[in-house]
């Protein structure tokens, strides 16, 4: 590799690295004002904030790898071209071919880490929070508890309601419970109770102690309204949901293929597409980046912006489809990255024609 083709590779990269840094700041910003929302609500402990968002680390990549590719190959050709360096490479001799290759060669290496990301460490990442959330919503009903507060869960068909809660040993005082059933709502008191897991299975226990239990018919043809006291009564309290991690999002890309579901099918295209984005948008910034003499290079920038959030609507739009009609075969997202690809190749045979 020719000197001026290791300096064009590394100008590339140490651009694309700072825009990368500087969106992921940007994601993990988001991603930590959706997790303190969660913490600030009880379901989930304060001490796992920054592991959780470590763990996110890979969606982010998945998210901005991309863009910020495309962003350092716009940045560091639109200034070698400001600055006529472009304009000595083609008056040494330097044919595009070889102009092009240390960003081939630059997108080659960024797609296979998106790749690398997205096929095994984004799956480990999200099996290890789904474990950790799964043991956060098993613990967190207690420090979610608040005295004097109504606690609703099961999709608000059982009400939980606290008048104490010493949280030193876990026991709680002043309890009511309410199932909201169709045909027969039982209403349970106690003076005293806790909280226990079942260390077998897992399952999250209120122990009601020194109470009674009321049931009563909704239609009086049902019977009537049975009173009963008791000295210990165990309810079983609903099993937590992960809402949004599907056992396809914890299974590596080889796993994945053949697929036979929908979901499977709409995960395999999302984990292809930001490698195959990213080695598509940074060979396109090539010839956006380029620009006739006198003319600045924001519009370059512009252009390019608009071209990435038209392609990333149209990804997430053909996933939504996908979902949508429940597919599990087909073309799935190919054509429309066979679309940009084809636009790539007649702007790069332009741009040769006039090098």
């Amino acid at each position: 590799m020719l000197i001026l083709q290791k300096y064009l590779f590394r100008e590339g990269l140490v651009a694309s690295l700072a825009s990368l840094l500087v969106f992921i700041v940007i994601i993990l910003a988001l991603f930590f004002a959706e997790v303190m929302g969660d913490a600030a609500q009880g379901r989930l402990p304060a001490s796992s904030i920054l592991l959780l968002l470590v763990l996110r680390l890979p969606e982010a990549l998945q998210m901005v790898g991309p863009l910020a590719l495309m962003t350092g190959v716009l940045l560091t050709v639109g200034r070698m071209g400001e600055q006529s360096e472009l304009v000595v490479m083609r008056s040494g001799g330097l044919e595009l071919g070889r102009a092009l290759l240390p960003v081939m060669m630059l997108a080659l290496l960024w797609s296979a880490s998106l790749l690398a990301v997205a096929g095994w460490l984004a799956p480990w990442a999200s099996d290890r929070t789904g474990q950790m959330l799964e043991d956060a919503a098993r613990h967190a009903l207690l420090s979610g508890l608040q005295p004097g507060r109504f606690n609703k869960l099961d999709q608000g068909r059982l009400t939980v309601y606290v008048g104490r809660v010493d949280r030193s040993d876990g026991s709680l005082g002043d309890i009511l419970v309410q199932f909201d059933d169709e045909r027969y709502p039982e209403l349970l008191t106690a003076n005293r109770g806790r909280l226990w897991i079942d260390p077998d299975d897992g399952t999250r226990y209120l122990s009601l102690l020194d109470g009674q239990q009321v049931r009563h018919a909704v239609d009086p043809d049902d019977g009537g309204m049975r009173e009963i006291r008791f000295e210990r009564n165990d309810v079983r309290l609903p099993q937590p949901t992960t809402d949004g991690l599907g056992d396809e999002t914890r299974k590596s890309l080889p796993d994945l293929w053949p697929a036979t579901t929908s979901a499977e099918f709409r995960e395999w295209h999302w984990r292809l597409a930001s490698p195959i984005a990213a080695l598509i948008l940074a060979m396109l910034a090539v010839p956006l980046a380029v620009r006739l003499p006198r003319q600045g290079r924001f519009g370059s920038l512009v252009a390019a912006l608009i071209l990435y959030l038209v392609y990333s609507n149209a990804i997430h739009a053909g996933l939504l489809w996908i979902e949508q009609r429940n597919l599990s075969a087909g073309l799935g997202l190919w054509p429309l990255h066979a679309l940009l690809a084809a636009a790539m190749c007649l702007m790069l045979i332009r741009q040769w024609r006039r090098w």
